[in-house]
């Protein structure tokens, strides 16, 4: 994990903003991305993901994305290897996201994998 990243979440957790279990969760998603796909930078995914578990816990629901976004990422030709890697992870998460969630932890996880794939 990166040092800024490292030091973001640790602020998040000083904060009350993210307990043990999330923190972890958070840890375990970056050691999962760097393990299989040698990314170290995957400070918006996770930044998003406390945000998104945070939203979960104060019963809050981020806007829905729009459908022409939603048929654009979908659309993808890593799209599938993004929801195989979502699943991989999301059983791990202290929290169950809803749909309009998952849809921006999708997007997350696919531009890392198209940057990745780019590199």
């Amino acid at each position: 994990m990166e040092e800024t990243t490292e030091k973001k979440l640790n602020l998040l957790k000083e904060m009350g903003k993210l307990d043990s279990d999330s923190f972890e969760f958070l840890v375990d998603v970056d050691d999962y991305f760097e393990t299989n796909y040698y990314s170290n930078d995957n400070e918006m995914l996770l930044i998003h993901l406390s945000v998104a578990i945070g939203r979960v816990l104060d019963n809050e629901l981020v806007d829905r994305m729009p459908d022409e976004m939603w048929k654009q990422i979908s659309g993808k030709p890593e799209y599938k290897i993004a929801i195989s890697v979502w699943n991989d992870l999301k059983f791990k998460a202290p929290v169950k996201f809803n749909e309009d969630e998952t849809q921006y932890i999708l997007l997350h996880v696919l531009n890392i994998l198209r940057r990745n794939q780019n590199d």
